[in-house]
């Protein structure tokens, strides 16, 4: 039992690797942690501890060993090296990658023969309809060739199947299709197609998709018909929500939609909270169709959320979620939005809005997940922070912008004081930020845990003004939220 233990605790709070007596020797620092030969060496520490951030006032390479460790290690009977844990996931990302391909052969095996099934079907679908038509168009001609006037027309359903098959052939011969698949909570991928000769296998596809009634020319797909054009005087009416209008924290609906001067023609909804938000949201939303911002106080409930959804008029949204309760997806014609206690999916619905400009993300909570880059190059700014954390989730959300993001306000310690909230200080946010590719950004502004008043540490601003610069492109300008002092570097001043 008290080797099992030994084995689990024994490893480095930096990499997680087991400690041994070689590469991965526990080393004892000043302010009693125990760290990896490896992790000491690593430059990146910047002579601190990265577990409590003190200074290291010794020469790394004189750290003693920590003795206890090291005897543990040896009456444990711990080899002396022992292999990273990285190679150990090579082998369970292999044998994924073993089990993935089994269900794949396994699908493939049920799915190709049924496909060679329906293209069979396809194919003598067709014969039978050109016979049809060969027919009726053998008919017509011979009706044609007496004509004494009064030909009747061919059945109104061969004239359909006479178009039904000229699309056909329209898709046999298009040169481009465009292929968009999207996992649920997972990555999206999406391909612009050059297609082959007849035999491409998407053509037949195509047609597949045509039959099963799946697939739809533009000209016949179905345009929601737009609202009707308002017409009276302008709508700036803004519904607030006022101290006297909660009992015990319960919205008095009843009376707020009795007045009603107060929200008849609103475009906003502000201060909404309490219990009963969802019940005036679903009152209203017939009687204001044009209503375009809502402004949502505290913790948000699952059915004021739900009531969100149907508002398909709402441009600009601030919402806080709750990281215990599960909420509906949000609506994609947002053009603007505020959004605290986030989870990863809610972001990776961010992606899909394709008119989102305007976007503030506060505190994200879960795993290190990765996005690929949005679609639709519509978002210009963002307001960001990241705790250390989740530094690679929000570096992959901020990159996924990249095409198209002008000004990033991002907040950031000018250093690691207890004070400054050290956990959202990161020393080499310039070269993380470079990493994400922004070739669109013009702005950077940093948001201090001060931003009413100026920095009282200026030379610290100054130098990580100065640092940032030198890490991306001339053309940003770097701005401190709070000193207001927009920072050019010299080669950027020479340009002008």
């Amino acid at each position: 039992m008290f080797k099992l233990f030994v084995h689990m605790e024994l490893q480095c709070d930096i990499c997680y690797v087991d400690f041994d007596l070689d590469l991965h020797r526990p080393k004892s620092l000043p302010c009693g942690h125990t760290i990896c030969k490896e992790c000491v060496q690593n430059p990146e520490l910047g002579r601190r501890c990265p577990t409590c951030r003190k200074d290291l006032p010794v020469d790394l390479d004189d750290l003693p060993d920590t003795i206890l460790a090291i005897r543990l290690i040896e009456n444990g009977g711990v080899p002396p090296r022992k292999k990273p844990r990285g190679e150990d996931s090579d082998q369970q990302r292999l044998q994924r990658g073993v089990d993935a391909g089994r269900k794949v052969v396994e699908a493939l095996r049920l799915a190709v023969p049924k496909a060679v099934e329906a293209l069979n079907r396809q194919l003598d679908a067709s014969v039978a309809q050109l016979l049809q038509l060969e027919e009726a168009l053998e008919q017509q001609v011979q009706r044609n060739a007496r004509d004494d006037g009064g030909t009747p027309p061919p059945p109104v359903e061969q004239l359909q199947l006479a178009v039904q098959l000229e699309d056909s052939l329209r898709l046999l011969t298009t040169n481009e299709c465009s292929v968009v698949a999207e996992e649920e909570d997972g990555p999206t991928w999406k391909a612009a197609l050059q297609l082959g000769g007849f035999g491409d296998i998407l053509r037949m596809l195509l047609l597949q998709l045509r039959a099963d009634g799946q697939l739809q020319k533009v000209a016949d797909v179905a345009v929601p018909a737009a609202p009707a054009a308002y017409v009276g005087p302008p709508m700036t009416t803004t519904l607030t929500m006022y101290v006297n209008d909660f009992d015990e924290g319960r919205l008095e609906v009843d009376d707020i939609l009795r007045d009603e001067r107060r929200w008849k023609n609103a475009r906003a909804i502000r201060g909404l909270q309490g219990r009963g938000s969802d019940k005036l949201l679903r009152v209203l939303a017939p009687q204001l169709p044009h209503l375009e911002e809502l402004d949502i106080l505290g913790e948000v409930e699952a059915g004021v959320m739900e009531q969100v959804g149907t508002l398909s008029s709402l441009k600009r949204l601030k919402v806080q979620y709750d990281w215990d309760l599960d909420y509906p997806d949000l609506p994609l014609q947002l053009e603007e939005l505020s959004m605290a206690y986030v989870r990863g999916s809610q972001l990776r619905r961010v992606l899909a809005m394709p008119g989102l400009r305007s976007l503030f993300v506060k505190a994200y909570s879960g795993p290190n997940i990765s996005f690929a880059p949005s679609q639709h190059g519509s978002l210009l700014w963002l307001r960001v922070a990241f705790h250390s954390t989740n530094k690679s989730t929000m570096l992959s959300f901020i990159g996924a912008f990249a095409s198209s993001l002008q000004s990033l306000q991002f907040y950031s310690p000018v250093n690691d004081k207890k004070e400054y909230n050290p956990d959202y200080y990161h020393p080499d946010l310039g070269r993380l930020l470079a990493a994400c590719g922004l070739r669109a950004l013009r702005r950077l502004v940093l948001e201090r845990p001060t931003r009413d008043e100026p920095c009282t540490e200026i030379a610290a601003c100054l130098l990580q003004q100065q640092t940032l610069r030198s890490s991306l492109p001339s053309s940003v300008e770097v701005v401190c939220g709070s000193c207001h002092a927009p920072l050019f570097c010299p080669r950027a001043e020479a340009a002008t």
